[in-house]
């Protein structure tokens, strides 16, 4: 019985971190500050980039899986906030 819940843990542990990996990083902590701009232009920034991925990722709906389409729309996010003067630390 022990044995059984362990394991049952320790996969929903591991799925749950496997999940945050793949998740875009939306905290200002997780960003270099270069321009020294700050959290309210930082969150101005990541939700305008978040609408323009949502926006761009509608585009391929039908093309790709949904795997595919969420590294596409992740990756759509970052370069929008590289463009933006914020770069994940790494």
């Amino acid at each position: 019985m022990f044995k059984h819940s362990f394991l049952t843990n320790f996969a929903i542990s591991v799925f749950m971190l496997s999940l945050s990996a793949c998740a875009s990083k939306t905290e200002y902590v997780s960003y270099e500050d270069k321009m020294k701009k700050g959290p309210k232009v930082f969150n101005k920034d990541v939700e305008f980039c978040k609408n323009y991925s949502r926006e761009n990722e509608k585009q391929i709906e039908g093309s790709k899986g949904a795997g595919e389409r969420f590294q596409f729309k992740n990756s759509i996010f970052i370069l929008c906030m590289k463009n933006k003067d914020w770069i994940i630390k790494q």
